[in-house]
């Protein structure tokens, strides 16, 4: 008995969902494509929640078929970026159109297939730049919120410790 095509390849079924999720429609009379994700991120908490939950169905695949942790972490970075763009009023609207999680997730995978070495070393790579770039925006913040109070205090003329 001969199996279906989905079980043959792994990836098609989390292909059709990256498409569904990203790519599905288009915006007549542009090269503009969408999918489900920007239509139920509409609403409130619970869009972006059902959004992130769907993304992660790519997560399990990649699991699955054992792509390292690089890669995994990567997949969830992207997931997370999403996530935050989309937690934005009116902002993380249009975001949904440019940061397509589910398509950059399904191309990491892709090409995870071809080459995986080289891509789980990129992946490691990105991964350690966004972390960088996270502990730099909180070090940046807590030095500006600590200027702040030393300021405010020297203006007010209080002690600062």
């Amino acid at each position: 008995m001969r199996e279906s095509a989905a079980s043959e390849d792994p990836l098609s079924m989390v292909r059709q969902l990256a498409r569904l999720l990203d790519d599905v429609l288009r915006i007549p009379g542009t090269t503009i494509r969408f999918g489900l994700d920007p239509i139920v991120n509409l609403v409130p908490i619970f869009g972006d929640a059902t959004g992130v939950l769907m993304s992660c169905a790519l997560i399990v695949v990649a699991i699955r078929i054992r792509v390292p942790k690089h890669v995994l972490a990567h997949m969830l970075v992207n997931i997370a970026i999403d996530a935050l763009l989309g937690a934005l009023p009116v902002l993380g609207q249009i975001a949904d159109f440019v940061w397509k999680a589910n398509t950059r997730n399904m191309a990491l995978l892709e090409r995870y297939a071809i080459q995986p070495r080289s891509t789980a070393l990129i992946s490691g790579y990105s991964v350690v730049g966004v972390l960088c770039i996270v502990v730099g925006i909180i070090g940046a913040a807590v030095g500006v919120g600590w200027y702040t109070i030393v300021l405010i205090a020297s203006v007010l003329k209080l002690p600062v410790m």
